[in-house]
């Protein structure tokens, strides 16, 4: 029997094929449309950035949930029977409850799962510094650690990944209400677009740290930020993006032309991050190896 399982929740940004084959349980956050309740990974992308401008023109905004106590409950039952312990990466509990419902659905199934233990980590973050998170517990419970270790590796990535990302327009931050320190930018009326940063040394919120009157001239500061943080190390990194694949691509570009990458993936952001964050926001999550 494998020692411990690696779960997560779909904010990490992880896609199907990296989840399955790193053997990592991601469970989705709801999106409610006209009344009706989605899971964040069941719906088409094309057809939700499509309809994406017409909802905030008429005022009618998805609405967004974490995974619910029921759905850790479900996930740790499942996870139980086949495994000896459960840890859990969750994105930062100030930007949602999904920390609060894994640890709520722990308490719940203590005693009723036997010996299995359960271990949360709140990553301080999302989207793909939250992926980073998981995919090294991933490997390490592939090399058969064990649950403390792993937490311990964990905990460890949680201090050392970065993360910052480029938005378009405020106004989906403002409106959802996860604007953060960068409040004061999103009552400015001049037309730029915005870096801002979230990770754990961020104390898990987004802050603002520098605007610009085009994303090139922010990606450019992205990779300046990139050098001043890791300087020459071998980077571990993620670029997630909202509707802009080439956009996506060309920052790929720059950053294997500028540094040695162990491993870069690049997917796609899904309804929930769309929705917080609006179309064409592109992030970057990176830590060195030492």
């Amino acid at each position: 029997m494998k020692k411990v399982a690696v779960m997560t929740d779909s904010v990490s940004l992880l896609t199907q094929e990296i989840a399955e084959a790193h053997g990592i349980k991601v469970i989705p956050t709801h999106i409610t449309m006209d009344g009706k309740d989605y899971l964040d990974t069941d719906i088409n992308l094309s057809e939700f950035y499509a309809q994406l401008p017409q909802l905030r023109e008429a005022e009618k905004f998805p609405t967004t949930s974490s995974p619910s106590i029921s759905d850790y409950l479900e996930a740790y039952r499942e996870l139980g029977k086949k495994v000896k312990s459960i840890l859990c990466v969750t994105y930062s509990p100030r930007l949602g409850m999904a920390y609060n419902a894994a640890t709520q659905a722990k308490e719940m199934v203590r005693g009723e799962l036997g010996k299995v233990a359960i271990e949360i980590i709140n990553s301080g973050t999302c989207c793909g510094a939250q992926m980073l998170i998981a995919l090294e517990a991933a490997k390490a419970a592939a090399k058969g650690k064990s649950l403390s270790e792993i937490t311990e590796i964990a905990n460890n990535m949680v201090t050392q990944v970065s993360q910052i990302f480029i938005v378009e327009d405020l106004y989906y931050l403002a409106k959802g209400g996860r604007i953060g320190k960068a409040r004061h930018w999103a009552s400015s009326t001049i037309s730029t677009k915005s870096l801002l940063g979230l990770d754990a040394s961020t104390g898990g919120v987004i802050v603002p740290l520098t605007r610009a009157k085009t994303k090139t001239k922010l990606m450019e500061k992205m990779l300046e930020i990139v050098k001043e943080r890791n300087g020459n190390k071998k980077l571990h990194a993620v670029i997630n993006h909202a509707n802009v694949p080439d956009e996506a691509e060309e920052l790929k570009r720059r950053l294997l032309s500028r540094f040695d990458c162990a491993e870069l993936y690049v997917t796609p952001v899904l309804p929930l991050i769309a929705i917080h964050n609006g179309p064409g926001c592109i992030w970057l999550a990176w830590y060195g190896e030492d």
